[in-house]
Formats: structure tokens, sequence, C-alpha cells
């Protein structure tokens, strides 16, 4: 017998500002710029198949990539855009799902032209916070080089705690390799204070 797929189900969050919602193709002309971006490409890990990716490839990856980790039960990915209309303003997802830790690491990036505006924080408390309480997640957790300031403003900005630093983890572009910081959200942090 075949046991069935765990999987985070399809959805839409909304914020005082946003909506977090599937990909789609139309998607793909902001995504690839986003991916052309300098600051995204230096930051992006090595390995990455998307730093500096073609449209054919954000398109493909709009159009059903990132909604295949969905449905093979990996994780989830949300687009972010302005409740207002108006252009992508960056990316949200969980990936490495661990249906039996029920745990799961977030990434996320924002558009060249919308950063500075909070929308990734935004995001990401949305994201974690739906995770730990409607898909009863335990930990939702992330990764940051120690030099990406702004990565870890965003992740505390969000409601992640800061865990500690892994040494030497990551090759970088340049050659070396980067301290990662570490952070966690976890239910318990969602209760008020007593």
């Amino acid at each position: 017998m075949v046991q069935a797929v765990e999987r985070f189900p399809p959805a839409v969050l909304t914020t005082e500002r946003l909506v977090l919602r599937p990909f789609t193709a139309a998607d793909a002309p902001d995504v690839h710029e986003a991916w052309q971006d300098e600051a995204f490409v230096r930051s992006a890990p090595v390995g990455y198949p998307y730093a500096a990716a073609d449209l054919p490839t954000a398109v493909s990856w709009c159009a059903g990539g990132i909604e295949q980790r969905r449905l093979d039960g990996k994780g989830v990915g949300f687009a972010l855009q302005p409740r207002a209309g108006g252009r992508l303003v960056g990316h949200v997802s969980l990936f490495n799902a661990d249906w039996t830790a029920r745990s799961a690491e977030m990434h996320y990036w924002t558009a060249p032209w919308a950063r500075g505006l909070g929308y990734a924080a935004e995001g990401a408390a949305a994201v974690a916070r739906w995770a730990l309480t409607e898909i009863r997640f335990e930990r939702i957790h992330l990764q940051a080089d120690t030099r990406n300031t702004a990565s870890r403003r965003v992740a505390e900005a969000a409601g992640f705690r800061f865990e500690g630093v892994l040494r030497s983890l990551e090759p970088t572009r340049a050659g070396t390799r980067a301290d990662i910081a570490v952070y966690s959200l976890i239910r318990a942090d969602l209760e008020p204070a007593r």
C-alpha cells in the first residue's frame, strides 16, 4: 500500500499590506528581474540554481516549478504582492519540510524595487504563523550569512529568535567560507507572555 504524501494545502494569505499567493507565469518578468539583481546574486548560496537565471527558467519556475515543491510535500512558496495591486515585491517559501519532526526551513527575498519597506518581514511572519498555527508545525528556522545584515534584520523583525552561528558552514562566491546565523520560531513563541 502506497502512503499518501503529506503536503501543505494550497493557500492564499493576507496581511495588512500584502497578499501572499501562489506564483503564476505572469510573475516571471518580475522574478527574472529580481534574480538578476547584484545583491540577490551576491547573497544567494553557491550552487543556488536561480541566481542570475534566464527568463525561460523564471517562467518555468513560476508556472509550476515552485508548485511542484508543494506537490512533492517538500515545501510551499508564496509570491508577495501589495493588496492594492502592482508589481510583485518578494517571495517567501518553506522548504526541506520534515513532516515527522513538523519543521521546515524558510527562505525569502525582496525585489530590488521594494526593499526597505518591511515586506519581507511582514510576509515571513505571516507564513511562519500560518505554518505553526494552521499546519501545526513545531518549528520554522532560517539561516543567513552573518554579513547579510538585511536578511538578519528581516528575521528579527518577523519575530524569529537568534540561536547562534554555524562557523565556516557555506562556501561563498568569493572562494571563502561564510559563518551562518541561525534563527527559529516555534509555536510557543507565538503564545502571550505570562
